[in-house]
């Protein structure tokens, strides 16, 4: 089975590029790494085993342009399945294969993983408990396979104002193209919590260096919110699709 790995960047540091790709690398089962510059290529990834897309520009949308590029790029290179790996983030050894495995003994289009959730520095924080493949799953631990590749395009086309909760946009449309679905809760994914609102949510302290500001998911949530229905019409949004887009939200939007 030939597997790509999908990876934009942007302004990311060497050390963080660095251990993304030397943990796709290093992965027990071989796969290729596909990186894409957002606008502001690194020259240090041209001395990775790559292939290295550079876009002209940002296109800030939190690299899901980059990301819908790489896979259709890996689409047409004819690659039997598709996972993502954001430039901050990195792979546990058996991420790929254990996946891999799960697709083979269940037969499910799409395959995902748990994943921890690391400190700034990289330090072990919590194993996500929000991560059930069900309601939530980071754009990190997903894994396509041919028949679903169309859904892996979602990120290329979703409306501006839902790139925040790409990931969850991309569950709706899983869920309603009916793609079946398996889920490892072997945490296979180290995600890097950069975000004040990731230490929110999980109650913790968050350390220097986290960025603050707005938070950006809650007016998505609400955008996505005010959609509803399985078409994102707006009509007929049913209590799971709530549930589901409210995920790892501190709470709801006022207006809701």
């Amino acid at each position: 089975m030939n597997i790509a790995v999908i990876t934009p960047y942007h302004n990311e540091s060497d050390e963080w590029l660095r251990q993304c790709h030397d943990s796709v690398r290093t992965q027990t089962l071989a796969c290729q790494h596909i990186m894409i510059a957002d606008g502001h290529p690194n020259s240090l990834v041209d001395g990775f085993d790559v292939q290295h897309i550079v876009l002209p520009q940002g296109h800030a949308n939190y690299g899901d342009t980059p990301r819908a590029i790489g896979a259709l790029s890996a689409i047409a290179q004819g690659f039997d399945a598709i996972a993502f790996l954001d430039a901050d983030n990195w792979y546990k050894p058996m991420h790929v294969e254990s996946l891999v495995e799960l697709h083979r003994e269940t037969g499910a289009q799409v395959c995902t993983s748990g994943r921890e959730i690391r400190r700034l520095d990289g330090s072990f924080l919590t194993v996500c408990p929000f991560s059930d493949g069900e309601l939530f799953v980071d754009t990190n631990c997903y894994m396509f396979t041919r028949p679903a590749f169309r859904a892996a395009a979602e990120w290329g086309v979703m409306d501006d104002d839902l790139h925040a909760i790409g990931d969850r946009v991309v569950l709706h449309q899983i869920k309603q193209q009916g793609y079946s679905r398996a889920h490892s809760w072997r945490a296979t994914i180290c995600y890097r919590a950069t975000a004040t609102v990731d230490y929110r949510l999980l109650g913790a302290p968050a350390p220097e260096g986290v960025k603050g500001g707005r938070d950006t998911v809650l007016p998505a949530v609400s955008a996505l919110l005010a959609r509803g229905g399985p078409d994102l019409s707006g009509k007929g949004a049913t209590p799971e699709f709530r549930r589901s887009v409210l995920a790892r939200t501190t709470h709801e939007p006022d207006a809701f």
